[in-house]
């Protein structure tokens, strides 16, 4: 029986390291385009794309910096070819009951529909430092690392950010 690509790839040492950033990479791409099905598509595309190139990945220097590199480079992507998509209706969820779990969740859908409205009015650098902060749970340190900036610089960026995002949905700047 002859063994596939698929199966060759899920038995490398390089896989684990793909199969341990899975989630981080789902996250990144997440915070990175606030739409989840894009979000699949790009860590999917991600995951699959450094597996191509696990040739140029240096053993001795950390793996999920160069992972979030490519996860970073496809969001791009993702972003560029979305703003050449023609804008299809607004998705609408129906309230079937009025019980107080089901508006609690509606409440909750539009809260993050508008923080994820609201992110995608800032800047790509401004909503890349938010993403890796607040939903990948990321260390100062470890976005310095991954941006190559002093943990200074991330914290100012940080807070210029979180400014511009309450500005962004009409509190306080």
């Amino acid at each position: 029986m002859a063994v596939g690509w698929v199966d060759m790839m899920l038995t490398t040492p390089f896989a684990h390291l793909l199969a341990a950033a899975m989630p981080r990479v789902h996250r990144a791409a997440l915070g990175l385009l606030g739409d989840e099905q894009e979000a699949r598509e790009v860590a999917q595309e991600a995951l699959m794309k450094a597996y191509s190139a696990r040739d140029r990945y240096d053993p001795e220097r950390p793996f999920y910096p160069w992972m979030y590199r490519i996860v970073r480079n496809l969001a791009s992507d993702a972003k560029a070819r979305r703003r050449h998509r023609a804008v299809s209706g607004l998705d609408t969820e129906r309230v079937v009951s009025a019980r107080a779990d089901q508006l609690a969740q509606l409440a909750q859908s539009e809260a993050i529909a508008a923080v994820r409205a609201a992110m995608e009015t800032l800047s790509d650098e401004h909503r890349e430092i938010l993403a890796m902060r607040h939903f990948q749970d990321l260390s100062y340190a470890e976005i310095g690392e991954l941006l190559d900036l002093p943990q200074g610089t991330v914290m100012s960026r940080l807070y210029r950010a979180r400014k511009a995002l309450a500005a962004a949905m009409g509190g306080e700047a």
